[in-house]
């Protein structure tokens, strides 16, 4: 059966985005009435994506005044990539052993789609955000295939914030570009059963994406 979206998840989306986009900003504040009014809805699924945005830590409720966008700093970066690269570490692990299951060669399929025709893709039209979802669907599939429900919920929990981030690096022309070869590296490894040459390709993609983030926030 085909699933209705609901109106608390449509505006969670539209939310999630303009704060990735930059559309939403963390210096103002923000009433549920004036996101209700503009998407011409009811008061109450904004109310019910704001405490879901709550949740993910991308905003902070002021009770009778409204919400903010939360500011993304240096140290969250830091502790976002320390704990994506453990969990994907693990999860490249796991892959590589389960390389030879129907599952895992899925995944490996979906691994070559994204490096070699969903990332490229963008590149033309400098599409950035259908980039980085491309990007960080790359880096869900090794989580997924673990079937652990505990790293598939710290990544999506950490995905929308380092997303918030990652949107503004790519500006930076010579990032997609960069960024392709560091996923190629990463899926050649594992397509080889190289676990040791995965990770540390994993390891080198996520030191130059924090490098990246963290110059930003300090120009």
């Amino acid at each position: 059966m085909i699933k209705k979206i609901s109106y608390k998840d449509q505006i969670y989306e539209h939310l999630k985005q303009a704060i990735i986009m930059g559309d939403m900003t963390p210096d103002e504040i923000y009433s549920e009435q004036m996101i209700a009014d503009k998407l011409k809805v009811s008061r109450t699924p904004v109310r019910e994506a704001v405490l879901q945005l709550r949740f993910e830590n991308l905003v902070d409720v002021f009770s009778g005044r409204g919400f903010s966008v939360r500011p993304i700093h240096f140290f969250d970066v830091q502790q976002i990539i320390q704990a994506r690269t453990a969990v994907e570490s693990a999860s490249l692990r796991a892959l590589i052993i389960g390389l030879d299951t129907a599952e895992g060669q899925e995944i490996l399929k979906q691994m070559e789609i994204c490096v070699t025709q969903d990332m490229p893709a963008t590149l033309s039209d400098k599409n950035n955000y259908d980039f980085m979802r491309a990007d960080m669907e790359f880096h869900m599939l090794s989580v997924s295939f673990t079937g652990n429900e505990f790293f598939i919920q710290i990544m999506n929990m950490m995905r929308t914030r380092l997303e918030q981030a990652m949107f503004s690096s790519l500006k930076k022309n010579l990032r997609p570009i960069a960024a392709i070869d560091e996923h190629e590296k990463i899926f050649s490894s594992v397509k080889l059963r190289d676990t040791d040459g995965a990770i540390r390709a994993l390891v080198e993609h996520m030191n130059a994406t924090e490098i990246i983030l963290c110059e930003m926030m300090t120009d």
